[in-house]
């Protein structure tokens, strides 16, 4: 862990009523105080005509909700001089920033101190409430820097908060998820992960798992002592337990996730039919190369949109037919991994020869898969509603459209909605496991079945202890508690700077 002191904009950049800068290390007290000068001394008892002359001020609101603030954390404004005087913490102070090479005020601002460790990151953090302006920002958070701190990375607030224990790494990745949720339910499942529901999940099966592998090694170690270990129990409290609750959370993740991380929908078809056509008409831009030639797009195309109010991850894929070129091989095996991990699958065939062989073989490959059919350049054919389609293919819900045209995409989109509602109606799940975490719980569950495979086959305890070994540092990944750094970079990368 570094113990320099960091510090950046917290607030979105732009012109607005208040934007914050935050500063949180070792030396974030005598950066702010080094820069920041309190009011001068007056009486608390305001007459009536100062208040009038005060009112007038910028910060009018928040000096006089300072000074008669009342509650858990009260506030201060007592208009003492800094010099000599310390600041508490918990409390707001009115000042202004002043510039060091004239000693001219930058702006008139309301200071926080949160001292360590009641503090987001358990260090010292300095929060300055400044005037939203793009000058006003840049020139205060450039004064702070060159008073010793550097400018945080993204996520390296959350980041330093996890790293000091203050919280696990599944409510670290549920700030994000706060952030970016786009209903009320999202911001529901989110609350409940930052709030630790997860983590006690997870530690109540490590603890039970534990508990296990401890008799395990006792009677490996110490096999007069301790004497026959009954595995009837062993595998019976596993299987009603342990792994009875690890396939829910991965089920509530195959149900729920959409309401945190978006609608992933890909565009499968063989080469050809339009799918980049689609794609750029999804997206109202250029995003992929179109041309007549088959096999343009030889790897994946990805793009995050807000489709119908629904965010969505759109995915343009490569063609899939034979082929025995090892580029288009490649992208074709990327299009089989997207195809899996999606929620819904566009099945674009074309209106002018509207299902031949490689379309029935790549139906045989989404076929398991939430499908609308597409069928595309309907500008073409004389009637787009007597197209002959696979019998199969009639359950399906179906997009008639010229992506080229522009013609159809609002029913697809409309009918894009339409399966998301029906997805999502009756999804009361407040426990949703983000990816990161599923595949982690994935490795876990893999391990505990060879655990109760080797016990149940009589395998020696030093063999299948191996395997419970392997679950519980799997349980350990998705608390952070074992997890390489190029991981937790990858994780808070996603953060916004100042969070």
């Amino acid at each position: 862990m570094e113990n320099d002191t960091i510090a950046a904009v917290s607030t979105p950049i732009g012109s607005g009523g208040i934007g914050i800068i935050k500063i949180s290390g070792k030396n974030a007290l005598s950066i702010a105080t080094s820069i920041f000068k309190r009011s001068s001394n007056r009486s608390r008892n305001i007459s009536t005509s100062e208040s009038k002359k005060r009112a007038h001020s910028p910060l009018a609101s928040e000096v006089l909700a300072s000074e008669f603030a009342t509650g858990p954390i009260p506030f201060s404004h007592s208009f003492l001089p800094a010099c000599g005087e310390e600041l508490q913490s918990h409390r707001l102070y009115h000042g202004n920033i002043i510039n060091p090479e004239n000693e001219k005020p930058i702006d008139e601002v309301l200071l926080s101190l949160m001292k360590a460790p009641h503090s987001y990151t358990k260090e010292d953090v300095v929060e300055i409430n400044v005037h939203s302006g793009l000058v006003v920002l840049r020139t205060i958070l450039d004064l702070v820097l060159s008073k010793g701190a550097r400018l945080a990375e993204p996520g390296e607030f959350t980041k330093r908060a996890f790293l000091n224990g203050r919280i696990d790494l599944t409510q670290a990745e549920a700030v994000i998820d706060l952030i970016n949720a786009k209903s009320g339910k999202a911001l529901e499942i989110a609350n409940a992960q930052a709030g630790g529901d997860l983590r006690v999940y997870i530690q109540d099966i490590i603890k039970a798992l534990t508990d296990i592998l401890i008799k395990i090694d006792a009677a490996i170690d110490f096999p007069e002592d301790v004497g026959i270990v009954d595995s009837k129990t062993a595998i019976c409290t596993i299987e009603r337990d342990i792994l009875t609750t690890l396939k829910k959370l991965i089920t509530d993740y195959d149900e729920g996730h959409v309401l945190r991380e978006g609608l992933r929908v890909v565009i499968a078809g063989r080469p050809n039919v339009g799918k980049s056509s689609l794609m750029n008409q999804l997206l109202k831009k250029e995003h992929a190369i179109v041309t007549p030639v088959p096999g343009t797009t030889r790897d994946i195309l990805e793009e995050t949109l807000i489709l119908s109010g629904i965010q969505t991850i759109i995915t343009d894929t490569a063609g899939l037919h034979d082929s025995d070129d090892p580029v288009e091989m490649i992208g074709m095996k990327k299009t089989r991994e997207k195809i899996e991990g999606s929620d819904i699958i566009l099945f674009m065939i074309d209106a002018v020869t509207p299902f031949i062989k490689t379309d029935y073989e790549i139906y045989e490959i989404i076929k398991e898969k939430l499908v609308i059919l597409v069928i595309n350049k309907i500008d073409l054919v004389s009637d787009a509603f007597d197209i002959k389609t696979n019998d199969e293919l009639k359950v399906l819900p179906v997009a008639r459209i010229s992506a080229l045209y522009n013609i159809g995409i609002d029913s697809l989109k409309k009918t894009i909605k339409n399966i998301f509602i029906n997805k999502t109606n009756n999804i009361s799940i407040d426990i949703i496991p983000n990816i990161r975490q599923k595949m982690a719980l994935e490795k876990s569950i893999d391990s505990v079945e060879l655990f109760v495979n080797g016990l149940q086959s009589g395998l020696p305890f030093e063999l299948v202890s191996i395997d419970l070994k392997d679950a519980i540092e799997s349980l350990k990944e998705v608390l952070g508690l074992k997890i390489k750094d190029d991981i937790l970079d990858q994780i808070f990368s996603r953060f916004c700077i100042g969070k």
